[in-house]
């Protein structure tokens, strides 16, 4: 396994910016600016808050009493959690994408500017 170093130079602040919002391309980012450790304890909570809110909202699956009842048919059961389940959690996703990416962005733009400034010359 190959272990990314972080950059020799300054980098494309835009560039990098941009790639924080892409799932894969952000541990990239975050390793070349000296940052990996930082980005995955962040990204590691916030993904244990997503799951804590789907628990919870898989447990009110399991409290709710019309589809505790046995007389419901499997299909028809599904059918409910579909309608009741799904569109909860897709708020949780677009919500939770809408509140990390520009946090990360906002991050990773930040590094960026401080790694580029280990590299400007000072005048003499």
């Amino acid at each position: 396994m190959k272990t990314l170093l972080p950059a020799d130079g300054p980098v494309n602040v835009r560039r990098y910016t941009l790639f924080a919002m892409i799932p894969g391309l952000d541990t990239y980012v975050a390793s070349k600016l000296d940052k990996k450790k930082f980005a995955t304890i962040y990204t590691i909570v916030f993904m244990a808050a997503i799951l804590a809110i789907t628990a919870v909202l898989a447990y009110q699956l399991t409290t709710d009493p019309i589809l505790s009842e046995n007389e419901i048919e499997p299909q028809k059961r599904v059918e409910m959690v579909n309608e009741k389940f799904m569109p909860k959690i897709i708020y949780v996703i677009v919500i939770s994408l809408g509140i990390h990416l520009p946090i990360f962005a906002y991050l990773v733009r930040k590094w960026s500017i401080e790694w580029n400034k280990q590299f400007e010359v000072s005048p003499k």
